[in-house]
């Protein structure tokens, strides 16, 4: 078995703390000389596994006052297509989600002007905000074209989400993103339970499956709550 470094040691001792919850957000973690007689470290290998932390956004280090856990904010891969339920599942947080408005949308521009002049009729319409831990995490305003995804109104969102759903019943073949920054309209301020002043991040999705767009959906996130990110490895 290859042997882990005393550096490796500390973070992991740190970060599970962290992760089972018992260092919360502000918790002052503890000193450099306290971990040296824990770990039996020198200072050099203490301060090169918090310095990590901290550049990770783990921790944030004061001077003169000690090392803190870091609030964190939930952060999607940006050019990944994903569950919003499972991403919050597998950070440990409990999810649900409330449907404002189902429907089907009947001489509608806007779903004209997206799916085209022979799509009316068959273009329903959701409303959906997501919550982890009792927050408001996500504004999900979505068209989805029934003549390529079947079922979408007779679907419970509330036991799997539309996205999963969509990746059922029309399977990925292509996808389009364009995120911009927004402040909230009043009913959207509503819905996520922010301030006017709370700039949101937009993002504009479009699918498509078979050849053909099978969705639309305007993704709002509050910017305090959330954050895109993403990591690119040049081809040698």
């Amino acid at each position: 078995m290859p042997r882990i470094s005393k550096t490796a040691m500390i973070r992991e001792h740190i970060l599970g703390k962290i992760r089972n919850g018992e260092w919360q957000t502000g918790f002052r973690i503890p000193s450099e000389a306290e971990l040296m007689r824990q770990f039996s470290a020198s200072r050099m290998t203490v301060h090169r596994a918090v310095k990590e932390l901290a550049a990770e956004g783990f921790v944030v280090r004061e001077r003169g006052r000690g090392s803190f856990v870091a609030r964190r904010i939930p952060r999607s891969e940006l050019l990944e297509i994903g569950d919003v339920a499972e991403e919050v599942r597998r950070r440990g947080g409990n999810y649900y989600c409330r449907v404002l408005l189902l429907e089907l949308l009947t001489a509608s521009p806007e779903a004209i002007m997206i799916f085209g002049p022979k799509s009316e009729g068959s273009i329903a319409h959701s409303l959906i905000v997501h919550y982890e831990a009792d927050k408001p995490l996500m504004l999900e305003d979505r068209y989805a074209d029934m003549r390529v995804a079947p079922g979408y109104l007779d679907h419970d969102f509330t036991s799997a989400t539309a996205h999963k759903f969509l990746m059922r019943v029309a399977p990925l073949q292509k996808a389009e993103h364009e995120l911009t920054a927004v402040l909230p309209t009043t009913e959207q301020q509503r819905h996520l339970g922010i301030g006017a002043d709370e700039p949101c991040l937009l993002l504009k999705r479009r699918t498509w499956s078979g050849g053909k767009l099978a969705s639309y959906a305007e993704l709002l996130y509050p910017g305090s709550r959330y954050s895109f990110g993403g990591e690119f490895i040049p081809a040698k």
